[in-house]
């Protein structure tokens, strides 16, 4: 995959690539288990990348335990910063409430402060989500709640980084199409979502983190 804008074709140049995503996207009709397979799954695909082998994986549980590791960082992510969010915001809404107006005003700026938080970090989460796929993929769980370590890996290229995180949102908005079309839409526009990821990822492990192993240390 020479070009990031090849991560966003490629999964529909396996001839039964209709197929492989219908099946996979029935799975996350699942709880838990289907988000489970789906980064099980994405990250098989990006084993046939590494391979030079550019084909979907089949559909099935099979990578149900692949996915544990991937599903376990976000998830400690998703936590910190809904724990973030909700300190902020409880304490802005129980100042606005407290009844002096010093006491409101910063209410308000607090409870905004939260809304900026969780946009920005968001945001930012998705930025670097190439870089925490590999460093998941490499330490484990604890590689990939390495900050300083995904930090690291990002700054490696930064610029390279930039551009695989905003195809990172691509694929993000690629796989929400179907929620905003047809909430059953979502089905099969969310597996092609994270099959153009595991696209992104490879783009990223074959330029920024290759140029960082090939980097001697001073």
């Amino acid at each position: 995959m020479n070009e990031l804008s090849d991560s966003i074709a490629w999964p529909s140049r396996d001839p039964e690539w209709v197929r492989k995503v219908l099946l996979t996207g029935l799975i996350l009709i699942i709880p838990v288990v289907g988000q489970l397979v789906l980064l099980g799954w994405m990250l098989a695909a990006l084993d046939n990348l590494r391979a030079d082998h550019p084909v979907l994986p089949e559909a099935g549980f099979s990578y149900l335990g692949r996915g544990v590791n991937l599903f376990v960082v976000y998830l400690v992510y998703g936590v910190a910063l809904v724990v973030l969010f909700g300190v902020l915001f409880g304490a802005g809404v129980a100042l606005t409430l407290s009844g002096s107006n010093a006491a409101s005003l910063v209410g308000v700026v607090l409870i905004l402060l939260s809304y900026a938080i969780l946009i920005i970090a968001g945001l930012g989460l998705s930025l670097v989500t190439p870089a925490i796929v590999v460093a998941t993929e490499r330490g484990g769980i604890g590689g990939g709640l390495n900050v300083s370590g995904v930090v690291r890996l990002v700054r490696v290229d930064i610029e390279e980084s930039l551009r695989a995180g905003l195809f990172t949102l691509v694929a993000s908005l690629i796989g929400s199409i179907g929620a905003v079309a047809c909430l059953i839409g979502q089905f099969f526009t969310t597996p092609y979502g994270y099959a153009v990821l595991a696209g992104v990822v490879h783009h990223f492990e074959q330029n920024a983190v290759s140029r960082a192993t090939a980097t001697p240390v001073a």
